[in-house]
């Protein structure tokens, strides 16, 4: 929500504006910008997995009201890679009326296009490909993009020439010594930055408190080797679909062993196919099957693709462990390789699910336990060699939680960096940028942010998330009945139907307590229907004296909804 003292808050001469309106402090909902006096570049557009999923609200994107109060000013929106954490509000943006050019690479354009083509956007889009050490520009920006190692195919950083110096964006990184797919992100373009001169370093901060270096994505495949050849039942291998480099290991190994691969959850289906648009999966015909054929095959010849490393609610891995998947089911002897890291917040959800496929019979592996997932984000002594290449003038971490961030911060002044020349700040401050000054100018609310349905895609407000918190903790007890209107007589009814409250015993208390009271109500409205009681004050005092008798019988509140229908 835009104040009134930011609203009349220049830019000065000589300097930039940054502006976070999601990631820093929390994991996910990447969205940066930089503004001048004449133009702004957006910097990734993500949503947050929410964990109010229960109630429907499946993920959360930024409060878009800066950008959009300037939707004219906007004149780049760059997206560092494919991952939903970056991309994933876009539409979102877009229907706020944004219609600058979408920068992406040519893997992260394929996966723009299929979800703007899902929201119907795609016609109205424009999307500009680029090739990594392209340059792009607009005005007051000058963009290089640079090949950076992460946990999905074509990720980017940014060398951003601005009026008053340059500014880094890392994107999400790591430094592999052995990708799976490209070349080791090329740290002489960091190094020419900084001997150039960098004013501003926006660096990823999620595995600061990891020490040692991080694990290049090809030692998964000599794990998945053994792992594969070993097996004695199915085996199911968890993972983000964005994930190419590591399907196309799977695949690779089907091959290698004469295995069938089958793929399970629709994202998975999805990004197999972007994977093969794309030539980072080829020749898969011979692996694939559906999961229809699975009982076809002896079940140690076949792995398993699926989604649901969060022990996301309905996923399909959490539907096998409930027994409750239409094609597939679990048995002693089957495996289960949970290839990815437990995102923070998580973890309850994902050890319960895990429990479950251990009650359906299966073996569950993980990274704790197992060599079997790498990260895609790089670790202190990385972070701290982006910080030795790159000699920024001023620091601000970002993408992590405010500990992450803290952390980072105390990494930079390891490397010589003084304290006035970093910022630790949050979603909404509005930091201001020149030659001679970083500063926090003024801090802008970015609460509540937008919750989006899981089912339609929708916004859902906070008045609707508060009556699915009240029917979600209380249930709900519906009074319907017909009067005449000129009488008052009852023509039908009342019915009492309750949901979700108690047992049925209770439940039964209730609706022969609740009858007595709206029949007494309703005569009390007939006695007085010449001084022109109507069915609406009947309707409330109904609610009120219902929740009463509830709040008596079960120490809770539920929602009453009375329908009274005159005819």
């Amino acid at each position: 929500m835009i104040d009134s003292t930011l609203a009349s808050l220049p830019i000065e001469k000589g300097s930039l504006r940054v502006l976070p309106l999601g990631g820093l402090g929390e994991i996910g909902m990447n969205c940066l910008l930089i503004e001048s006096v004449d133009e702004i570049i957006v910097i990734d557009c993500g949503v947050m997995f929410s964990e109010l999923e229960h109630f429907g609200v499946e993920f959360i994107i930024p409060d878009f009201s800066y950008l959009k109060s300037r939707a004219e000013k906007v004149k780049a929106i760059i997206l560092t890679h494919g991952h939903e954490d970056h991309i994933g509000a876009v539409p979102y943006l877009l229907k706020q009326g944004i219609r600058a050019p979408l920068y992406a690479s040519p893997f992260t354009s394929l996966m723009l296009r299929e979800k703007l083509t899902e929201f119907g956007l795609l016609q109205a889009t424009e999307i500009r490909t680029f090739k990594m050490g392209e340059t792009f520009r607009t005005k007051d920006f000058s963009i290089l993009t640079t090949s950076v190692n992460h946990s999905i195919v074509d990720a980017a950083a940014l060398i951003i020439d601005t009026p008053i110096g340059k500014i880094v964006h890392t994107g999400d990184f790591k430094i592999d010594a052995s990708p799976f797919f490209g070349q080791r992100m090329d740290e002489g373009v960091f190094k020419k930055a900084g001997e150039d001169g960098v004013i501003l370093l926006l660096s990823d901060s999620t595995n600061v408190d990891r020490h040692s270096h991080s694990q290049s994505e090809c030692t998964i495949y000599e794990s998945f080797d053994k792992l594969f050849a070993a097996a004695e039942g199915l085996t199911l291998v968890a993972m983000f679909s964005s994930n190419v480099a590591r399907m196309a290991q799977v695949f690779d190994l089907a091959k290698k062993t004469e295995k069938r691969v089958a793929l399970c959850g629709r994202s998975m289906e999805k990004n197999f196919q972007l994977a093969q648009e794309s030539g980072h999966i080829r020749d898969a015909a011979g692996q694939l099957i559906s999961l229809a054929q699975v009982d076809e095959y002896d079940r140690k010849d076949v792995i398993i693709l699926t989604t649901g490393t969060q022990g996301e609610y309905r996923s399909a891995l959490f539907r096998l462990s409930q027994g409750e998947h239409s094609l597939i089911d679990l048995r002693e002897g089957d495996r289960v390789l949970m290839s990815s890291r437990f995102i923070p917040g998580n973890e309850k959800d994902v050890g319960r699910m895990i429990n479950s496929l251990f009650r359906q019979g299966a073996d569950v592996l993980y990274e704790a336990t197992h060599a079997i997932h790498v990260s895609g984000h790089a670790t202190r002594p990385e972070l701290k060699m982006m910080l030795e290449w790159t000699k920024p003038k001023f620091f601000l971490p970002i993408h992590g939680e405010y500990r992450h961030l803290v952390h980072h911060a105390r990494v930079a002044v390891e490397t010589g960096m003084k304290d006035e020349q970093i910022i630790v700040a949050s979603n909404g401050d509005v930091l201001s940028i020149g030659k001679a000054h970083f500063e926090i100018a003024h801090q802008m609310a970015v609460e509540p942010r937008t919750q989006i349905d899981g089912r339609n895609m929708n916004e859902i407000t906070k008045e609707i998330l508060k009556d699915r918190r009240k029917l979600g903790e209380a249930g709900a007890i519906f009074v319907l009945m017909t009067r005449e209107p000129d009488t008052g007589n009852i023509i039908a009814g009342p019915e009492i139907v309750c949901r979700g409250i108690a047992t049925t015993e209770m439940e039964n208390l209730i609706i022969e307590k609740t009858r007595t009271v709206v029949l007494r109500l309703v005569r009390e409205a007939k006695r007085s229907i010449d001084q022109g009681t109507r069915s609406g004050d009947l309707a409330e005092t109904i609610r009120v004296e219902v929740r009463r008798i509830a709040n008596s019988v079960l120490g809770k509140k539920p929602v009453v909804i009375p329908f009274i229908l005159d005819l």
